[in-house]
């Protein structure tokens, strides 16, 4: 995840203190923790913008932090444009503003392209993008936290006859009766578009998966209408979880085991909110239940403790709530087995078509021998008659034992209602594509006196296996070295390759996978032929993953390698290069587990040594290139070494024992513990700073590095979890503080943080 900006940082702070504070006081609000006064849904004033569902969220709870009479909000410049400004000591609420300047390929990844450049797209080539956002924030004031109230009442007293609360509205029963009906439209619309809501006389409303179906007691058994609205909304938010549709970890299969308690417990908070705000929504106060209100303490940890909660959170719901707007507008909810399969069946219909059955056929009909071929559908009582060349299928000339009307009268006397006549070639050719003979009969037959003789039967079945099914023999997600899942597939007597899959498409299957669900197989198959497909179709989608991408490295110059474990738990690689064997160097979780995965295991481990010792490869191939410059070369090092020598006292023992270190690994940022503070120094120390967003030094009293950052070591942890996190792999050592500890002293031993091991 991208690291957050200190701004952000802040925002996620408030937002979630907002919402514990809220959680926190619906023990002593008969469980109400949501716009307790009935206000309607959070909107901007005047022009009554409609906000997403999680922005919606904290300005209700912000609003109902402060006591505003509405959940009409402003920015500060607009308030102030209109003369009414901000009132002093006023504190707004974060409110996330995405601009969606980017979109990259929904399978490729390294496809991004510019917000122009996609509104040029066709509108189906632009279903293949997906916007990548740039998360802004904007500080909301409530209306109330302005002059407005005082600076025109008239036009206030308005605003709260119309978007007020409950209260300030005059609520009646005419809005009671309303409430009633619009609940009721929305019932009928989840029942037709997203999941069966059925009344169930067990008295305990739930959502059973394997069903998939809402069951809700009869609504007089509530004590309140609320309870009854609010209770159905958790059910079809739960229902949105569903491992078909939005495949939440925390949703309960019971054909398989029962996820982790945690995910549970989220999941819970996920329904509590989602259910909340569709509550806002109505107009209606949003209450916790009883079973809820035991894991407030629970949420309110997670939510300070982990820092990835909020964003879950927020994801989880506004995609929750997205199936349900869907469902509202009548947009059916389709399953994605069904979406899978529709859309496979979609790109078969662009791939190259076959004609081995076709062809085959041409070469059977004979004038002399007075032979047809009969294709049957006996499904639709059709047939297909394929005469021989020069037998028109439209007039009958009379050749003999060709007559037309004789052969209908033949296969309708056999049941057949339908018959079509063919050439085996030319504008009345029979040429339909293999699939077109899946579950029909193909007979090579000709007419006898008043009967149709059988001669031959034609078995079509592998041609139409071929075109109909490809056999995969493999489908693994597999994770590439940005931490990407992709998707690698095995057809049959043809090369492996691996398609990134769509996002909904990777959490379904490791939601499967996670809840021990024992359709699993189906849906790795499932997903394997439409991304079969897809590469088909579009060949530019295909990637391979087993490769080393440093192309222009002899591999031959690699004659041993070897991986292996470390007692500490790490992966190690060996490789012998030029006769010479290397230091071990560091294989990260993605790169093993490609390794398990791959077909052909040695010729793997030459490309992950290729990547992992690309550097002393290209050296060697530099020398081995340039050997007429190598006199030249010597020259100039040893010109170089006169020089250094001479300056030797502006080179500090630090910087001798940095450049010991970067020759061991050269491929890592080498973080040099130095009493109470960590630092980067020279090229590692300019990559740190961009990733930690730390100023960059000239350091003063250690002589000849260009360039440092340093940080606490209290900020160790959150810091190596960042460029960790950024794809940099990470070398902790000790150097001498001062210049005059002694060159001979020796450094501690090496702690190496690999890619993987801090999520």
């Amino acid at each position: 995840m991208k690291e957050k900006s200190q701004i952000e940082k802040n925002a996620q702070e408030k937002q979630v203190a907002l919402l514990s504070t809220a959680l926190n006081e619906a023990s002593n609000a008969g469980g109400h923790w949501l716009n307790a006064t009935g206000k309607g849904y959070p909107k901007f004033y005047p022009r009554g913008v409609v906000v997403s569902p999680f922005n919606g969220l904290f300005m209700a709870l912000h609003s109902d932090r402060n006591g505003c009479k509405t959940n009409l909000f402003t920015l500060y410049s607009d308030a102030k444009a209109r003369g009414t400004a901000v009132r002093e000591q006023e504190q707004g609420v974060p409110f996330l503003f995405y601009n969606w300047n980017k979109y990259v390929h929904r399978n490729n990844p390294e496809d991004i392209i510019s917000r122009e450049a996609y509104l040029k797209l066709d509108e189906e080539v632009r279903k293949q993008y997906k916007g990548v956002h740039n998360r802004e924030i904007r500080t909301l004031f409530n209306i109330d936290q302005t002059t407005f109230p005082y600076v025109d009442e008239a036009a206030y007293d308005s605003v709260l006859l119309k978007d007020g609360s409950a209260v300030e509205r005059g609520y009646s029963e005419a809005d009671e009766r309303r409430l009633h009906g619009r609940f009721n439209s929305f019932l009928l619309k989840m029942r037709d578009n997203l999941v069966p809501v059925r009344s169930d006389g067990c008295g305990m409303p739930h959502y059973e998966t394997d069903k998939d179906a809402v069951y809700m007691p009869r609504q007089r058994d509530f004590e309140h209408y609320n309870d009854y609205v609010q209770e159905a909304l958790r059910q079809i938010v739960s229902a949105t979880g569903h491992q078909q549709r939005l495949a939440r970890e925390g949703m309960v299969m019971k054909n398989g085991m029962a996820p982790s308690e945690d995910a549970l417990k989220q999941e819970r908070l996920v329904v509590e909110v989602a259910s909340g705000i569709k509550m806002l929504e109505l107009g209606l106060p949003a209450r916790l239940s009883d079973e809820s209100l035991k894991l407030v303490d629970y949420w309110n940890r997670e939510l300070k403790e982990n820092p990835c909660l909020i964003d879950a959170l927020e994801s989880d719901v506004n995609n929750a709530l997205e199936v349900i707007r869907k469902a509202e507008k009548g947009e059916k909810i389709e399953y994605a087995t069904l979406r899978n399969r529709r859309q496979t069946s979609d790109m078969k219909e662009q791939l190259p078509k076959h004609y081995f059955v076709a062809d085959e056929i041409r070469q059977h009909p004979n004038k002399e021998n007075k032979t047809i071929v009969i294709v049957i559908d006996p499904t639709k009582k059709s047939a297909d008659v394929i005469l021989p060349a020069g037998a028109s299928p439209e007039v009958d000339n009379e050749i003999p034992g060709m007559n037309k009307a004789r052969i209908g009268r033949v296969l309708r006397r056999e049941g057949i209602e339908s018959v079509r006549f063919f050439n085996p070639d030319g504008v009345l050719g029979y040429r339909p594509d293999d699939s077109y003979f899946a579950e029909k009969q193909v007979t090579l037959a000709r007419l006898k006196n008043w009967a149709m003789e059988t001669l031959s039967t034609l078995d079509v079945t592998s041609a139409v296996r071929r075109a109909n099914d490809v056999n995969i023999t493999r489908a693994e997600m597999i994770p590439d070295d940005k931490r990407r899942w992709a998707l690698y597939i095995k057809p049959e007597n043809k090369e492996g390759y691996s398609v990134y899959p769509d996002k909904e498409d990777v959490n379904r299957f490791f939601s499967t996978l996670k809840q021990s669900m024992d359709n699993i197989e189906k849906v790795r198959m499932e997903l394997a032929h439409k991304y079969y497909m897809l590469a088909e179709v579009q060949p530019d989608l295909k990637v391979d993953l087993f490769s080393t991408e440093a192309r222009d490295i002899d591999l031959n110059r690699i004659q041993r390698v070897s991986v292996y474990k470390t007692k500490q738990g790490d992966t190690q690689c060996v490789a012998t290069i030029d006769g010479q064997k290397m230091q071990p160097r560091s294989v990260t979780p993605q790169q093993r587990q490609r390794m398990m995965a791959a077909e052909d295991k040695t010729e793997y481990k030459r490309h992950l040594a290729a990547t992992l010792f690309a550097d002393v490869l290209r050296k060697g191939q530099t020398l081995e290139e340039n050997t007429g410059e190598k006199q030249e070369k010597e020259a100039a090092k040893q010109q170089n070494r006169e020089v250094t020598e001479s300056h030797a006292e502006a080179v500090s023992t630090q910087r001798k024992q940095w450049n010991e270190l970067k020759e061991k690994h050269p491929d890592a940022l080498q973080l040099i513990r130095a009493g109470s503070v960590y630092r980067l120094y020279n090229e590692d120390a300019v990559r740190g700073a961009e990733i930690l967003a730390l100023p960059l030094e000239k350091p003063a009293s250690e002589k000849g590095f260009t360039a440092s950052v340093e940080f606490a070591n209290e900020l160790v942890d959150k810091n190596l979890s960042a460029l960790v996190m950024a794809g940099e792999r990470i070398v902790i050592s000790d150097l001498p503080v001062k210049e005059e500890r002694a060159v001979s002293e020796k450094n501690e031993a090496e702690e190496e943080v690999h890619k993987g091991i801090h999520r």
